[in-house]
């Protein structure tokens, strides 16, 4: 399993490991450079001090010896080695420390001094630089002295020194990225459990929340920032559930009521005829075929709901005149709606749309039964069907007694009725539900709103022009 805390320490580990190698290594390197350039640097002024300590008499090199620098070139102490060429290649004039060695000879010197690294004459590793230079010129007549005598200068020193101090600067960067390796991993584990504790408390709260928790918030006035967003959504989203369960929790209550009426009815026709067989009424096996008919179409609704909410509602739509379909479908409801001495005022001319015919016409049934049914006996249901070029807009209009705007949004959910309203079994609160859903099959809203006059108007939105596929 991933973990976040372990990703962000190899990350930061690494990161580290790249940067403190990286820092160390230049560290080393700039180091190694200012070394090696002091100790070229000393062979530059030995060779300095030879030069000027060589003149020229009598055509050869001589040295004034009793100088305390030529110490180190002698035989005991063999640190520092010199030898001087002509210009012939022939050797004029070597240190004592050389016991008759040569330096390498063969190496002449450009127009710049050279150094590099060799083995000297007593085995152990050195470097050497070699240089031309001119004596000065001493002795005998002017006139027999040449004009200028070029001679090459090799001056070499044991780097063993050098190769030391080098290996103990590796080992001390070695030795102090160790240690400050370690640090940081001792530093980062703990600064990181630190920084996600406020993450490891939200995944702690999430944890003990369960179906009887939804209530439950996330505090959100210490988070960190980056949390926020997260402790934000899981708000929402427990919002979102408690909304769904308790809706849930409403339906199970509802639909255990709905079905307690007809269900104890069913047993106690059942109980009296098993009690009484000899004096069965006849009309109460239509009163019980009524009943089952009354649950089964429960059921059905509550089958179609479930469908629908699985997104399994198929939807074929074609050209579909709605005016048409509109005046048929109230046929039915006329003889109802004159015994309630309701008025209806029409107005809709003859309009194509693309719906399923079927659904269009079970919820144009549903709103329309709402409203004979609600309506206020001798009020007036206006029925109106509007359209552009794009969209159409069926808009059934009636007056409430009894509804608040509280009410509206609560129109559309299953088993939703008013109280005093719950009584009798030709109504079970679905069909509502129903519309609306079979409108978000065929891609259409259903929406209802309360205006300022307490009327209550349903709204059934479609496209004129085919919907895409």
């Amino acid at each position: 399993m991933r973990s976040i805390r372990g990703q962000l320490t190899r990350n930061l580990l690494g990161a580290f490991f790249v940067l403190l190698g990286g820092a160390l290594a230049a560290l080393y390197f700039t180091a190694r450079d200012e070394l090696i350039e002091q100790f070229d640097d000393a062979l530059r002024a030995k060779a300095l001090a030879i030069s000027s300590l060589a003149f020229w008499r009598d055509n050869a090199v001589r040295l004034d010896t009793g100088d305390q620098f030529f110490r180190s070139f002698n035989k005991e102490e063999r640190r520092d080695f010199f030898e001087i060429w002509g210009e012939d290649g022939q050797p004029l004039r070597r240190s004592d420390s050389l016991w008759g060695s040569d330096l390498p000879s063969a190496e002449k010197p450009g127009a710049k001094p050279r150094i590099w690294d060799l083995k000297l004459p007593n085995g152990k590793p050195g470097r050497v630089l070699v240089v031309k230079f001119s004596p000065d010129q001493l002795g005998g007549d002017r006139r027999d002295r040449p004009a200028r005598v070029d001679l090459n200068l090799a001056v070499a020193s044991e780097s063993e020194p050098l190769e030391e101090a080098l290996a103990e600067l590796l080992g001390v960067g070695a030795a102090c990225g160790v240690v400050l390796y370690g640090a940081t991993i001792w530093l980062v584990t703990r600064v990181l459990k630190r920084g996600l504790l406020p993450l490891g408390h939200l995944g702690e709260q999430a944890a003990r929340i369960n179906a009887e928790s939804l209530t439950t918030r996330f505090p959100t006035e210490n988070l960190p920032a980056e949390l926020l967003p997260i402790a934000g959504r899981l708000n929402e989203l427990l919002a979102r559930l408690e909304v769904s369960f308790e809706r849930e929790r409403r339906f199970s209550a509802d639909v255990a009521h709905e079905l307690r009426t007809p269900l104890a009815e069913l047993r106690s026709m059942a109980e009296c005829s098993l009690k009484w067989p000899e004096s069965r009424d006849p009309a109460a096996d239509q009163e019980t075929l009524a009943i089952a008919a009354q649950m089964q179409a429960m059921v059905a609704s509550l089958l179609a709901l479930v469908r629908g909410e699985q997104e399994q509602i198929g939807s074929q739509r074609a050209p579909v005149d709605l005016a048409a379909l509109a005046r048929e479908v109230w046929r039915p409801l006329e003889s109802r709606a004159a015994e309630r001495g309701l008025k209806i005022n029409w107005v809709a001319l003859p309009t194509t749309v693309q719906a399923d015919e079927a659904l269009l016409r079970s919820i144009l049934n549903n709103l329309f039964e709402n409203a004979v049914e609600y309506a206020p006996a001798g009020e007036v249901v206006d029925i109106r069907l509007e359209n552009d070029a794009t969209s159409v807009k069926l808009r059934i209009r009636n007056s409430t007694e009894n509804l608040s705007r509280e009410d509206v949004p609560k129109m559309f959910d299953r088993f939703w009725r008013k109280e005093e309203a719950r009584t009798g079994g030709k109504h079970f609160g679905l069909g509502l539900s129903l519309a609306q859903m079979f409108a978000r099959a065929m891609e259409w809203t259903l929406t209802a709103a309360l205006d300022e006059q307490r009327r209550l108007e349903f709204t059934l939105a479609g496209p004129v022009t085919p919907a895409k596929p």
